[in-house]
């Protein structure tokens, strides 16, 4: 599966004043992208930058973690009760459970609104970052000249923001193995918001998000917290990431408030020989919100592709065109969504979903998702296993406090393929259960056990490719994690055990012990981490989340034997600058290298560093 976005394990009471790391830190736990995870960092480091006041409703939709039913529910609260005092006052309406204040306290604010303030650009905060870094040992591919440049990763990035109505960025970004010059990664963007009727207006890289995702959705994916539903809150038109190289959109973009709830959007966009251009209607009323999707997709060249067995329902062509409906109505505490979109063929997506909230700390909800094996669509990312093509599925989540002030979090998803895909040569089918308990013991101490399996089938690796013969294939994971504040320490002990079985691989196992440490004191942040692992091979791997800086995020993949060991300073120097520093090193006990091909380094050790100087006007 690629659920893009990572799941969020335990950011209760505990972690309202961690800072944006710590709620990074806890979002990885199955398959990873880093460019979403990175994505992820960049979108909080610039909320937390400029917190958005909670008692302006217009801009708290954008709000991560905002469904249709706390955006309601919130509305509902300011209109009887006021506007709120506290970004604390959140746990008192319903649906705002501790995990969503959390988060939402560290990037929001509660301050009187009185409406829109006159426009005063040129009062707006200026900031600039800039970073470099590296690894110590060198990769075969840049000893012997595969690699067209030094092994260097360096990004800058200047944003100009005035109170989330008007911004302005520039991005340069070299990734190693890069030369310097045209072949690094260069972006802008000028966005205006919520000014008069225009509600937003970018020109230059922006992303779309509309409906459940299956007619139109690019850039990263929403939150995905174990426990919720995989409703969508599309925000439409929005900034793309900074230094996200794939899935964005270039061009110009708009969304326009006309009268009665109705709202229209377009968008024209040329990246990468694509062309794409069309709409949005937007309806809001009362508790209901209805959409309607129109999008056009051109080509420069027509798409083709090898004649594969996996590939037989695939795109090929050089024209597209999705269309699609959605609708959200609320209804006192019950939340019904969906979405059905076509191609220019005739052939549907569709996904529907209800949530039910009889309490800020019980939710329970329930989806399904059925895709056409030949529905094509360039820019669809509604919820799936695989991709939004040729896929059923039916997922049930729950969130409940249990006696002994246990909270307690379970998902169920089971799917089947009707066509074939890469890696299962034919129809097939799986399932996917996660389970949390936590309990929190007083103010300060947190703890966690997460358990989660995954069935599914794949081809058997390592025979003749004609037998396309499959297998079915069983991955658990059992993590028990304990988080402590005391005073100026965050402390953090983790545990995991991962197992991988099959009837051709047989079995692997592995095991991983991680302790992290952060201090607080004034302007400096030091934080360390160490973990012991011990995985049996690749099909056991174990994904480690560390302290990152923004703009450079890495997550360890480990397996093997060894350790790896990471220490983070941010030290804020001031009058605006600060100053920010990563080392990590991994050191395996039972390989001489690391790596395969260009990417391979001699010896047993592999280190990195990056270091990032930040200046905010």
């Amino acid at each position: 599966m690629k659920r893009w976005l990572i799941t969020l394990l335990v950011l209760m009471p505990l972690c309202v004043t961690a800072q944006v790391d710590d709620a990074i830190e806890q979002w990885l736990q199955e398959d990873v992208d880093e460019n979403q995870a990175a994505a992820v960092v960049d979108m909080l480091t610039q909320l937390n930058d400029e917190p958005v006041n909670i008692n302006d409703t217009a801009a708290v939709r954008e709000l991560p973690l905002m469904t249709p039913f706390r955006y309601r529910s919130l509305c509902n609260y300011i209109m009887l009760y006021g506007q709120l005092l506290s970004t604390k006052e959140l746990a008192l309406i319903p649906g705002f459970d501790s995990v969503t204040v959390a988060l939402l306290s560290s990037i929001t604010k509660a301050e009187p609104y009185e409406g829109r303030a006159p426009l005063r650009w040129w009062q707006g905060r200026h900031s600039v970052v800039a970073g470099i870094g590296g690894t110590v040992e060198q990769a075969t591919g840049y000893r012997d000249g595969r690699y067209n440049g030094d092994n260097l990763h360096s990004m800058l990035c200047y944003n100009y923001n005035y109170r989330n109505k008007v911004s302005v960025r520039f991005v340069a970004d070299k990734d190693p193995g890069e030369a310097w010059g045209k072949s690094n990664f260069y972006g802008y963007h000028l966005m205006l918001s919520d000014i008069g009727r225009l509600d937003k207006l970018i020109v230059g890289r922006y992303g779309l998000q509309f409906g459940q995702g299956l007619s139109l959705w690019t850039g990263f994916k929403p939150f995905s917290i174990m426990g919720s539903t995989p409703e969508r809150f599309g925000t439409g038109v929005r900034q793309a990431s900074t230094f996200y190289e794939t899935d964005y959109l270039d061009g110009v973009a708009a969304t326009v408030r006309l009268w009665r709830g109705l709202h229209l959007s377009a968008f024209a966009s040329k990246v990468h020989g694509e062309t794409l251009a069309g709409g949005h209607a937007e309806w809001r009323s009362g508790n209901l919100v209805a959409g309607v999707t129109l999008a056009a997709t051109r080509l420069d060249d027509s798409l083709e592709m090898g004649d594969y067995v996996y590939n037989q329902t695939r795109f090929r062509g050089q024209r597209l065109f999705n269309g699609g409906v959605d609708a959200t109505w609320q209804w006192r505490r019950l939340t019904l969504y969906g979405e059905a979109s076509v191609d220019g063929e005739g052939h549907p997506a569709v996904l529907a979903g209800a949530t039910l909230t009889p309490s800020s700390i019980n939710r329970f909800g329930v989806s399904y998702r059925n895709y056409h094996p030949l529905y094509h669509n360039l820019h669809a990312q509604g919820y799936a296993m695989g991709t939004t093509q040729g896929e059923q599925g039916v997922t049930f989540d729950a969130v409940m406090q249990l006696p002994w002030r246990l909270n307690m979090m379970a998902s169920v998803d089971l799917h089947s393929f009707e066509s074939l895909r890469y890696g299962s040569y034919s129809p097939s089918s799986g399932a996917w259960l996660r389970l949390q308990l936590s309990r929190q013991i007083g103010d300060r101490v947190l703890v966690s056990v997460r358990y989660a399996g995954r069935v599914k089938e794949r081809n058997i690796p390592n025979i003749d490719s004609t037998l396309y013969l499959g297998e079915q294939t069983v991955r658990r994971q059992l993590q028990g994690e304990l988080r402590a504040s005391l005073g100026s320490w965050l402390m953090t002990t983790r545990a995991m055990y991962n197992c991988f079985g099959s009837d051709n691989v047989g079995s692997q196992g592995g095991w991983l012990v991680a302790q992290m440490a952060r201090y607080t004191q004034g302007p400096l942040q030091l934080t360390a981490g160490l973990a012991l692992f011990n995985v049996d091979g690749y099909y056991a791997r174990i994904y480690l989340s560390e302290s990152c800086l923004q703009y450079a995020w890495s997550i360890p993949m480990l397996y093997g034997k060894g350790l790896r060991a990471h220490v983070v300073v941010r030290w804020d120097i001031g009058g605006g600058l600060s100053f920010a520093a990563k080392y990590g090193v991994t050191r395996y006990f039972d390989r001489e290298s690391i790596g395969s091909g260009a990417a391979e380094t001699e010896g047993p050790m592999r280190q990195t560093w990056f270091v990032q100087l930040r200046w905010k006007l």
